[in-house]
């Protein structure tokens, strides 16, 4: 009896010890899956915070490299001095950047058929126009990418306005806007060399205003550029497109006639002596007229040499002064 006792409370221990170790095991069960939860969730958005990070690096890669594009072309732009080769880097920069149908470069809208389905985008700066830019089909979201373009499009033509402008300075008599002394003569050779090679004739004129210093000593040194500046307007009047005009130095001017005998160029340095003798220079208050004496020189049958050539009418010129001035004198 004794014995069955124990039994039943060993048993009955055993029964409690086995649900306390079930409770223990169950409670840290649940923990684990409570835990294991929570680490799949912190993975989940561990994941989710990978994939945005690769997400945004992707994107500043490729604005990067946008970036690094619109620096190309904007470079390169800028390493143009041809008005030419600008447009055309900028519209195929244009393409790979933005949709449009169609964008075209003009520097008067008045020139131009039909821009009813263009948007027009004036190139100005400081109130100087530099032309437009006519632009059909631009999707908006575009905007800002074609603002940048068209302003670095405009830094590259006011360049070329610039070197154009430059060039023109270096070459320009500022007063007469005739070629300068320098670029005359290297002008003056190259033709002169040309004319030998080709066996070409080849003529040349100076030409002195009658009087000058008189004009310059009774009306003022202002009256005296007002009328070298119609001397050389009427001398431009009067020749060819080819003809190269110089301004010699003072009152001196000096023309180059390719392609002309020495009748062509007795027949040319008439037509101009005449045509200012015929004019009537008005300079402020005044009302003047002016003549002027003329040298004539040509390739081959005076001189074979530039030097030969200037000298040969420079000395005709003075034997039309010495004779009475307002006259053409050819080479003896």
């Amino acid at each position: 009896m004794f014995d069955i006792i124990f039994l039943a409370l060993f048993t009955v221990s055993l029964l409690g010890v086995c649900a306390g170790i079930y409770r223990v095991s169950h409670c840290a069960l649940r923990a684990s899956i409570r835990e294991l939860e929570k680490f799949q969730q912190e993975n989940q958005e561990l994941v989710a915070k990978q994939e945005n990070i690769i997400k945004t690096n992707e994107q500043k890669e490729q604005a990067a490299l946008k970036t690094m594009n619109l620096y190309e072309i904007t470079k390169n732009i800028g390493e143009f001095l041809e008005e030419e080769k600008i447009v055309e880097h900028f519209k195929v920069g244009l393409k790979n950047f933005i949709h449009f149908e169609e964008c075209n470069y003009c520097n008067s809208i008045a020139e131009q058929p039909d821009v009813s389905d263009f948007e027009i985008i004036p190139l100005a700066s400081k109130n100087q126009e530099y032309g437009y830019l006519m632009i059909k089909g631009l999707d908006e979201r575009d905007r800002p990418i074609l603002d940048i373009l068209v302003a670095q499009f405009l830094v590259g033509v006011k360049r070329v306005h610039l070197y154009e402008l430059v060039q023109t300075y270096a070459i320009t008599d500022s007063l007469t806007t005739v070629f300068t002394r320098r670029h005359f003569f290297n002008r003056f050779e190259e033709e002169l060399k040309r004319s030998r090679e080709l066996h070409l004739d080849f003529s040349f004129l100076m030409i002195d205003i009658d009087n000058f210093k008189w004009h310059n000593d009774t009306y003022g040194h202002l009256v005296g550029d007002v009328i070298l500046k119609k001397i050389a307007d009427v001398i431009r009047a009067n020749c060819r497109e080819i003809d190269l005009i110089g301004r010699f130095g003072g009152e001196e001017f000096s023309v180059a006639l390719p392609m002309t005998n020495k009748d062509g160029a007795l027949f040319a340095a008439e037509r101009i002596r005449k045509a200012i003798e015929s004019s009537t220079i008005k300079a402020f208050d005044e009302s003047l007229s002016v003549t002027v004496s003329i040298g004539v020189a040509s390739f081959p049958q005076d001189a074979t040499t530039n030097q030969e050539l200037i000298d040969k009418a420079d000395s005709a010129l003075y034997r039309s002064k010495r004779t009475g001035k307002n006259k053409v004198s050819v080479c003896a």
